[in-house]
């Protein structure tokens, strides 16, 4: 048994179980977080496990963990808990996600979650943005309130979407994994919701820009367009994204680099606007 990354929301463990003289390459996620239930209540483990299911049945060609044992109340693993097969691979390096065969893979994928129906939207929760607009100030750090008040203004006013698609919602290079230049494995399908495809491809974007600046961010946009995907109002959800983000920027703030990367992100987006 060991941990897997560095926690925070679940609590994550490899477990390798040894059954009758056979191996079993397992994970165990625990909803061991205080309060969980109160802060973020829509994300409960049986919808999560009901997810994956339905993604096994359904869509079997994405590579997401299949579902062993679930414990909905902590009846035996002292926390609301889901058991489920370890995927091979490992997350990719900070360089390799700013290769565009790693970014077309990324998009790729990210395109096929959003094809899947399969009855997922009686499962998985209506999409809803992480933090409300009156509580977003500009991160620490910045010089540029101007900046976040345009974010903000142009915010308020949100578009209406006609096109909704399943969600995995925290699609980044962090949840997949790799193994020889190829994607091996989506993983954290905690988030998943149904709603705009827009802004799945947004967190990405986002992620992309922190680490690496606007033109990663750009690219695997193509890329995603290039395979088909739907960026309805993607300006509008980019900007929105960015927002989500100020949350976990004043809790931990980025280094100068990557908020100075973020805003020339958001600046090139509400120049599109």
């Amino acid at each position: 048994m060991r941990p897997l990354g560095a926690g925070g929301w679940l609590a994550t463990h490899a477990l390798s179980v040894v059954q009758d003289a056979r191996r079993h390459e397992l994970v165990l996620r625990r909803w061991a977080r205080p309060g969980w239930e109160r802060e973020d209540p829509t994300f409960p483990p049986a919808t999560e496990a009901a997810v994956l299911d339905r993604l096994a049945a359904s869509a079997p060609d994405i590579p997401a963990p299949r579902v062993v044992a679930l414990d909905t109340d902590g009846a035996r693993a002292g926390v609301p808990a889901i058991l489920a097969t370890r995927l091979p691979g490992r997350p990719p390096s900070l360089p390799a996600t700013r290769r565009p065969d790693v970014l077309r893979q990324l998009a790729t994928w990210l395109v096929r979650i959003h094809g899947v129906d399969a009855g997922l939207e009686d499962i998985a929760h209506p999409f809803r943005s992480y933090s409300r607009l009156d509580e977003i100030a500009p991160p620490p750090g910045s010089g540029r309130p101007d900046l976040w008040a345009r974010a903000l203004a142009v915010a308020g006013s949100r578009p209406a979407a006609r096109v909704s698609t399943f969600l995995h919602r925290d699609f980044h290079p962090g949840n997949t994994l790799w193994r020889a230049g190829r994607l091996t494995g989506i993983v954290d399908w905690t988030a998943a919701s149904w709603g705009p495809p827009a802004a799945d491809l947004a967190h990405l974007r986002g992620n992309l820009a922190i680490d690496h600046g606007p033109a990663v961010a750009d690219l695997v946009e193509r890329l995603y367009r290039e395979a088909g995907g739907s960026t309805e109002h993607q300006r509008w959800w980019d900007i929105r994204t960015v927002l989500d983000y100020v949350p976990d920027l004043v809790a931990h703030p980025a280094s100068g680099d990557a908020l100075a990367r973020l805003e020339r992100y958001l600046e090139g987006v509400l120049q599109e606007v």
